[in-house]
């Protein structure tokens, strides 16, 4: 069964789905403290607002009979369910919340963070929420039970509900919808799951996961470009049929790859293509150190003043 987890892990790391299902789980590292807390302060997050909310709550029901109680809860036309679940097919969601309205029923989460991304105040969807939701709304379709409206919500760190209107478009450039984007998001992780290829990388999430040892290794073992800070999964996967390796990249010549002000590598232009060379020549090369690429001066003053703050983003304090 395809769950709205897995769609959310997709949303960050491909390689993860399929790790999941297929990983030596021996491989498997200790959860991350820090995520640990996270969870923590979610569920506590999620209490305090439930607690607030008139909601017909199922979290106590035999795992066994939810499904039941659900479409029984729904049938019955209860104003808001809480910890409901849903499936069809091989899809299966436990969204938060299912509200009703009209002749249906409209999916919600609960989340302890920002209900959108911080997009230099501007506020755009987060994909993986996004997923999350559209995976709900597309079972209840499946089952007969939506509102309808491809619309779905978040209630987020502030207690703030945040609408997410699936058919909208990602942009002014990405015309695509977020639902056309969980479509071809569920058809690939329907591919991962079935045993589609799949390959690790490194990014800036990665240490979070509980297969980062493992993966990191498999970087290592292939020389993976993913090594090489900044050089994330898609600019590996661009550069991977020309320049295969660490130690590829670091032998060639850049300039043949570059003509005027581009490259033959998307979303790569000449000077990150020269900062990827450097960076690949210090890491296959023993005992290389880092370098200034210019001279540092830094100022000299009688007196110095250093500040120290410290913050609890989980509660919003900064002391």
């Amino acid at each position: 069964m395809i769950s709205a987890s897995q769609l959310y892990d997709f949303s960050q790391c491909s390689h993860r789905v399929s790790q999941d299902v297929f990983g030596d789980p021996l491989k498997r590292d200790d959860p991350n403290p820090f995520v640990q807390m996270l969870w923590e302060h979610g569920n506590l997050h999620e209490k305090q607002i439930v607690a607030s909310l008139p909601v017909f709550d199922l979290t106590a029901a035999d795992p066994a009979d939810r499904e039941q109680e659900t479409l029984a809860a729904m049938k019955r036309g209860e104003p808001l369910i809480y910890g409901g679940q849903i499936s069809f097919g091989d899809l299966i969601g436990i969204p938060d919340l299912l509200e009703l309205r009209g002749n249906g029923y409209m999916p919600g989460d609960i989340k302890s963070g920002s209900g959108l991304e911080d997009m230099g105040g501007e506020g755009k969807y987060k994909e993986h929420y996004a997923f999350q939701l559209a995976h709900y709304v597309q079972i209840l379709e499946d089952i007969g039970m939506s509102d309808g409206s491809r619309e779905a919500f978040i209630i987020d760190r502030t207690g703030q509900r945040v609408p997410y209107i699936l058919m909208e478009p990602q942009g002014v450039r990405n015309t695509t919808t977020w639902w056309d984007s969980y479509q071809q998001a569920l058809q690939e992780v329907r591919a991962l799951v079935a045993g589609g290829a799949s390959r690790s990388a490194l990014a800036a999430p990665c240490k979070l996961c509980h297969w980062y040892s493992c993966c990191k290794q498999e970087c290592i073992d292939t020389d993976d470009l993913t090594l090489i800070a900044e050089l994330g999964r898609a600019k590996r996967d661009v550069m991977a049929g020309t320049i295969p390796t660490v130690s590829d990249l670091a032998a060639c010549d850049p300039g043949t790859y570059i003509t005027g002000k581009k490259t033959p590598f998307p979303g790569i232009g000449p000077d990150s293509l020269i900062k990827f060379h450097e960076r690949a020549k210090l890491l296959s090369t023993p005992g290389a150190k880092p370098y200034l690429k210019q001279a540092v001066t830094f100022p000299v003053a009688a007196k110095e003043v250093f500040f120290d703050i410290e913050a609890d983003p989980m509660h919003g304090i900064v002391y």
